[in-house]
């Protein structure tokens, strides 16, 4: 049995805000779907396809941030070859949590955390 990813769904705030954020990590706007009940923005990089899809103003719920201990969803994590690189590129488009860290008990590996502009977290990985 064969089973792959098709896309990620992430339902946003403003989506021109939203495929702008995206665009600066590499993806490429697809389409735009418009349906009569939201609007869906795909963007695809790689084998990566998102659909970011806004609702009408007033549809939305929003939640409390995630906590650590949350069961569920957690993040998306995006595998880069230089981390100082990507740092100093994206430091004025993105807002980091923090510095790059060492992931505890995963040798070289490190990690640098961010949210994208619906608050979904996310980050980059160099092995």
């Amino acid at each position: 049995m064969k089973i792959s990813t098709d896309h990620i769904l992430i339902v946003v705030k403003d989506l021109d805000e939203t495929m702008r954020f995206y665009g600066h990590l590499g993806f490429k706007h697809v389409e735009t779907v418009n349906r009569p009940h939201d609007v869906v923005g795909v963007m695809k990089k790689d084998n990566l396809m998102l659909e970011l899809m806004q609702l009408p103003a007033g549809d939305e719920t929003y939640r409390e941030p995630r906590k650590n201990s949350d069961i569920g969803f957690r993040h998306i994590g995006f595998r880069v070859e230089d981390m100082q690189e990507v740092y100093d590129n994206l430091k004025d488009k993105i807002q980091y949590d923090g510095p790059p860290v060492h992931s505890a008990g995963r040798g070289d590996r490190k990690l640098l955390f961010f949210k994208d502009p619906n608050g979904v977290e996310l980050h980059f990985i160099q092995e």
